[in-house]
């Protein structure tokens, strides 16, 4: 087993220490106040905006009906599920979905070629400060999913008045 002692690793940490401030310069400091986004690829698109004191979530859903989409919110965290597609379909993995096995009436669409996904979704956004999820709002139209969230009172700004003695 190879040892290595953090005396060897200075040079190394300095090396680091030296290009991360370059980066910075360069760069600029990265924001570190953007929602983290998490999810497998197989689930829709997403993107995510900010305008005034509200960010706003647009997911594509095409197929999918509002009784297929559920929308949670709790502390930071916005979950985004459902499915999308007709049922009878084939899901992604280009596999028969439940209720069209091998009854010759049911039988649906055999694809060749397939990009657009359809079935079951599971999106959750954290964002890096408390929403207010008492006022979190969707809605569906035209195939698309968008949520206005709220920043709670305590992560907006507030102005302090000083005053004199």
């Amino acid at each position: 087993m190879l040892r290595m002692h953090a005396q060897s690793l200075r040079p190394v940490d300095q090396l680091r220490s030296d290009m991360d401030h370059i980066i910075q310069d360069v760069f600029g400091i990265r924001n570190k106040s953007a929602p983290e986004v998490r999810g497998d690829r197989e689930n829709p698109p997403i993107d995510i905006w900010e305008e005034n004191d509200d960010f706003f979530v647009a997911l594509d859903v095409p197929g999918a009906t509002q009784g297929e989409v559920d929308i949670t919110a709790l502390g930071r965290e916005l979950t985004l599920e459902g499915s999308r597609g007709v049922a009878g379909q084939e899901d992604s993995a280009g596999e028969k979905t439940k209720g069209n096995e091998d009854s010759e009436e049911n039988q649906g669409p055999v694809y060749y070629y397939r990009e657009r996904l359809s079935g079951a979704f599971h999106r959750v956004i954290r964002f890096p400060f408390d929403i207010d999820v008492k006022n979190v709002e969707g809605s569906l139209s035209g195939g698309v999913l968008t949520v206005r969230v709220p920043k709670a009172a305590s992560a907006k700004p507030r102005r302090i008045e000083i005053g004199e003695k």
